[in-house]
């Protein structure tokens, strides 16, 4: 674990050196106070029915209201609580609070310690960070180092998942990670290039606790390169083409499933046309794990200890549409069709969410 944290300190310090400025929708004044609410209602059901992983249906919603005040330009505190709740349950499945300082070195890099922004900025490839983190498992808490302009994207954090104190008979817990994407500027009147590269590891251990299994570390690889095509400079949408190389290593020694290495393979047409996405796939997989992945992709079952198939060939099919995209409300409709070459059945996701995020202003300081 020592070594894991030095890694990722100097990982740190390094992104600190190389970048000079947070998001450009940022707009952070001192003096100010405002109210944060975000929300999202969500139906998710996936008619899952192979040996890796059950289907299930989640619907509910969550609701994270803060109170954001901001003494400068320069730092934001975020105070508030998150709750989440399932339809049909009589209680809520979390009660969270939530609270956070970020500071701001410029308009475009920032560094935040306590609440993180949120699973889906990091921006990571389904297969070994899922979707519905999104719903589920929103809040995260640890420390995360942010950088946006227009032709880099660097989210470097650690989220926190399980403290442990010394005799606790639990596991210490927690994910690391980076996701980085270069790109360029035209290299043609109606072409750009993409270079992603995402790294994520997800240890359990703890020298304090009395936990009778070894620590273990996975170690998830991402990366590639994606074309985009403007089509008509984007009057008619925007094309892509991506090829994706995914890999994971287990450290020290093997797994409960004798698997202690995988990599795969994503390839991937895409087309954006205004607030309408579509895209096919074909992703082959040999011996995958992603701990925090969508398991759909996995190469072992979740539910069957043991059951490993070795290779997997899928043609992954999705389409989704945005509705009234503002900046505070969105209504999103999706699907997503996983035919297993290997098994000979197709599986299918159903997604449908309303998301508010809307920032009240309640006070400012006068000048």
């Amino acid at each position: 674990m020592k070594r894991v944290l030095l890694v990722y300190t100097l990982l740190f310090f390094a992104a600190l050196s190389i970048f000079g400025q947070t998001p450009k929708d940022s707009k952070i004044e001192s003096g100010n106070l405002s109210l944060g609410i975000k929300s999202i209602s969500f139906i998710v059901d996936n008619e899952f029915f192979n040996p890796i992983v059950k289907g299930y249906t989640m619907m509910g919603f969550f609701l994270q209201p803060e109170l954001i005040y901001s003494p400068s330009a320069k730092v934001s505190l975020h105070a508030g609580v998150h709750v989440l709740k399932y339809d049909g349950s009589a209680k809520f499945s979390q009660i969270k609070p939530v609270f956070s300082t970020t500071l701001n070195f410029s308009k475009r890099t920032s560094l935040t310690l306590g609440t993180l922004s949120g699973p889906e900025k990091h921006h990571l490839y389904d297969p070994h960070f899922n979707f519905e983190r999104l719903y589920d498992i929103y809040v995260e808490d640890g420390i995360q180092l942010r950088h946006i302009d227009d032709q880099l994207f660097s989210d470097l954090w650690i989220s926190w998942e399980n403290f442990i104190f010394k005799g606790d008979s639990a596991r210490e817990q927690f994910t690391a990670g980076e996701s980085f994407r270069y790109k360029s500027k035209p290299i043609t009147r109606f072409m750009n290039f993409e270079v992603p590269v995402q790294i994520q590891l997800k240890h359990f251990g703890g020298q304090i606790s009395e936990y009778s299994q070894n620590v273990v570390s996975y170690l998830n690889f991402a990366g590639g390169l994606r074309l985009n095509f403007n089509i008509s400079g984007q009057k008619y949408g925007q094309a892509a083409i991506e090829y994706l190389q995914f890999a994971h290593t287990l450290s020290p020694g093997d797994s409960i499933d004798g698997i202690a290495r995988g990599k795969a393979s994503w390839t991937r047409l895409l087309y954006n046309y205004k607030s309408l996405h579509f895209e096919m796939g074909y992703w082959k997989g040999h011996n995958f794990y992603a701990p925090n992945g969508n398991q759909i992709f996995s190469n072992v079952s979740d539910f069957n200890p043991g059951y490993v198939l070795p290779e997997r060939r899928i043609v992954t099919t999705s389409c989704s549409i945005r509705f009234f995209p503002t900046n505070s409300l969105e209504l999103y409709l999706g699907v997503i069709l996983y035919y297993d070459m290997d098994l000979n059945r197709m599986d299918q996701s159903y997604f449908l969410h309303l998301n508010f995020d809307k920032l009240i202003s309640l006070a400012s300081r006068k000048r």
